[in-house]
């Protein structure tokens, strides 16, 4: 019987280390890969706040074209122009300030905080008013190719009229006369288009529509992961332990060996975690970020995996010391025995 119960202990003790490892990582993926600091700190690391005015340009530019209020001129400027016309209009500090709130805004949607994501676009649609805004325009219509006769005399008539602006190249006199129209164009625009962008719209929260649901659900393994080490942890003392000594060595070997693993996986699994976070952020966000965002965010896999790598060095260390601690202490107990 008592051979028996140091058999199970033992198969205990092995699935303590396993589940021990797996679940310093998963907890700690829980804590590190849902918080939208994590993410601005990945962003700085690797300057990928450059990359803002592409995702800006494609919430904008839905956000116009699907605006019945919006001069069809403004309709007619691709995402291209608008990336342009972003990244030279907002310095960095603003477009670092843009994304912080983008992160917040979808890190409390995942959060279950919020029910959708949005982008404030109040600081560009104050640069775009006055100048700025005006020169963007012109730099557009300069880029485009040169204007026909009858595009000339269309834009004549919408000068008269206070139509549309054509998408073509004028002449420099022309497109000095269209200033006006170009001014009251971009004043319209920004009464017409909100404030906010969405990108990821309103769903009922835990409704079967929720994409958030299945998500959360692989949270709550994560977070509760621990239970199941300790469940084992309880095995080993229900079957094995009987004395102090019984209790240091059974206890003490399995934490140092789970915390050596911790420590192992920290310094040498960085590669395969990056991989495993960079598949995770596909499998679970594909269903409610926009592609374009996700796809900057797998870019930040390697340092969001250096984040969560570094709880796991400090608990696996403590764990490491608590196990050998134990180790020690029982050898002493062991040799006490020895003498009495």
């Amino acid at each position: 019987m008592q051979t028996l119960g140091k058999f199970i202990a033992g198969v205990c003790a092995v699935l303590f280390i396993i589940t021990g490892v797996v679940a310093l990582l998963l907890f700690n993926i829980e804590r590190k890969a849902f918080s939208s600091t994590t993410y601005k700190q990945a962003f700085e690391n690797q300057n990928l706040y450059t990359r803002m005015p592409s995702i800006l340009a494609n919430a904008l530019s839905t956000t116009i074209i699907q605006n019945q209020h919006v001069p069809t001129f403004i309709k007619t400027l691709t995402i291209t122009d608008w990336e342009a016309a972003v990244a030279s209009m907002l310095p960095p500090q603003e477009l670092k300030a843009i994304t912080d709130d983008a992160l917040d805004s979808i890190f409390d949607y995942i959060n279950r905080r919020t029910d959708s994501v949005t982008i404030s676009i109040i600081p560009l649609k104050s640069h775009l008013i006055g100048e700025s805004g005006v020169e963007i325009v012109k730099q557009v219509l300069r880029a485009q190719p040169a204007c026909t006769t009858e595009q000339l005399q269309a834009i004549a008539l919408g000068f008269l009229s206070g139509g549309d602006i054509i998408l073509c190249s004028p002449p420099e006199d022309v497109l000095t006369f269209l200033t006006p129209v170009i001014e009251s164009q971009i004043q319209f625009m920004t009464v017409a288009v909100p404030d906010e962008v969405t990108l990821i719209s309103s769903v009922p929260s835990g409704t079967p529509n929720d994409p958030r649901l299945r998500l959360n659900n692989v949270r709550l393994l994560m977070l509760i992961s621990p239970l199941l080490p300790a469940v084992f942890l309880l095995g080993i003392t229900i079957f094995a332990v009987r004395s102090l000594k019984d209790w240091l060595m059974w206890w003490g070997w399995p934490i140092l060996i789970t915390g050596a693993g911790g420590l192992l996986l920290a310094v040498l699994g960085s590669p395969v975690i990056g991989f495993i976070v960079r598949i995770f952020m596909q499998i679970q966000g594909a269903g409610f970020i926009p592609p374009i965002l996700l796809a900057t965010m797998q870019e930040t896999a390697s340092s969001v995996t250096r984040e969560i790598l570094k709880p796991v060095t400090l608990e696996g260390l403590i764990l490491a010391l608590i196990g050998l601690a134990m180790a020690i202490l029982a050898m002493f107990v062991v040799r006490r025995e020895d003498i009495v």
